[in-house]
C-alpha cells in the first residue's frame, strides 16, 4: 500500500514577506514578495459539477474525465472579480466556505495563465482575502511575466515602476 502523502500547502516564506511588505514598504520587501509570490503554491477555492472520486491505494483524488472546474470569485467594491487564493489551509479556513469545499493546488504560472486570457473578465487574485488582503491585478501580474521573462530583476528600469505602482495598489486597498 502506497502511505505517501501529499504536502500539505504551507508559505511560511510568502507569509514572512506579506508581512515584510506591510511593516517596510520598499524596493527590497516588495521583489522578494513577488518573489515569494512566484514561488508558491497556494489553495483555490473551487467547485466541481459531479463529485471526485478517492483513491484510497494512491491517496490521490480522481475526477471523471469531463469533469468541469469553477473557480470561486470575490468582488470588490466596485463588482471587479478576482480569484480568491490561500497561503494555506487554515487561512482558506477564515473564509465562509462550504464543509465539503474542494481545493485545488495552484501557482503563479496557472494564474497567469488564466488571467492573461484575453476573454477573462477576472481582473485578478487575491492573496488571503480575509487576513492579509494582498491584490495583484491583472496588468501587475503581464508586468511580472514581461520581467520574468527578462530574466534577473534589475532595479534601475521599468521593475521600480512596477513596485511603485504596487505599493500604491496596496495603499488603496486598506
Amino acid at each position: 500500500m502506497n502511505t505517501h502523502r501529499p504536502e500539505p500547502v504551507r508559505n511560511p516564506e510568502l507569509k514572512e514577506a506579506v508581512e515584510e511588505v506591510r511593516k517596510n514598504p520598499g524596493t527590497e520587501s516588495s521583489v522578494r514578495l513577488f518573489n515569494e509570490v512566484v514561488r508558491a503554491r497556494l489553495l483555490a477555492p473551487i467547485h466541481l459539477d459531479r463529485p471526485p472520486e478517492f483513491d484510497k491505494e494512491s491517496g490521490e483524488v480522481i475526477l471523471e474525465k469531463d469533469t468541469e472546474i469553477s473557480f470561486e470569485l470575490i468582488s470588490d467594491k466596485e463588482d471587479n472579480l478576482y480569484y480568491p487564493v490561500f497561503t494555506d489551509g487554515e487561512e482558506l479556513r477564515k473564509c465562509d466556505i462550504e464543509e465539503d469545499q474542494q481545493s485545488l493546488i495552484v501557482n503563479f504560472e496557472d494564474l497567469s495563465a488564466m488571467l492573461l486570457n484575453e476573454e477573462n473578465k477576472v481582473k485578478g487574485f487575491v492573496i488571503n482575502p480575509m487576513s492579509d488582503n494582498l491584490v495583484f491585478s491583472t496588468e501587475m501580474i503581464a508586468a511580472m511575466k514581461k520581467d520574468m521573462e527578462k530574466g534577473p530583476v534589475d532595479m534601475e528600469d521599468d521593475t521600480q515602476e512596477d513596485l511603485d505602482d504596487f505599493e500604491n495598489k496596496e495603499e488603496t486597498e486598506e
